[in-house]
């Protein structure tokens, strides 16, 4: 994954066929990033999009979400941008308030913005 200007690729956590981690560095600290790719989620729509989604266009439906890490470091933020083509294809990107969703905030926001993210999640190279 080629990071925003500005930050710079510090490690690979993890990465398998439609999900992978990377962890950033804009020069305040580390900022742990998830990617999510999934096909044929049409079904699940209704459950994560709601009318508070935007619907762009080409039918693609954008959500975000600003709420608290999910694996229990202490302080952690969580910004995500959710994304589903109107075929069902998904991508979410995901960044965290620190290099790790376990350690504790070592940052006040995320090291990529809102509209970085959504760039991110709407990038058609997803889909090369």
């Amino acid at each position: 994954m080629r990071t925003p200007e500005g930050t710079d690729r510090r490690r690979r956590v993890r990465h398998e066929p439609g999900f992978g981690h990377v962890v950033v560095d804009d020069g305040k600290g580390t900022s742990l990033v998830q990617v999510n790719m999934q096909t044929g989620m049409d079904d699940a729509r209704g459950e994560l999009f709601d009318s508070d989604s935007e619907l762009l266009p080409d039918g693609t439906l954008v959500a975000v979400h600003k709420e608290p890490g999910e694996k229990g470091g202490k302080g952690i933020v969580m910004w995500t941008v959710d994304t589903m083509t109107p075929d069902g294809r998904r991508v979410v990107v995901s960044a965290f308030t620190s290099g790790s969703q376990e350690a504790a905030a070592t940052r006040t926001s995320p090291a990529l913005t809102i509209a970085q993210l959504r760039q991110i999640a709407l990038s058609p190279q997803w889909w090369r």
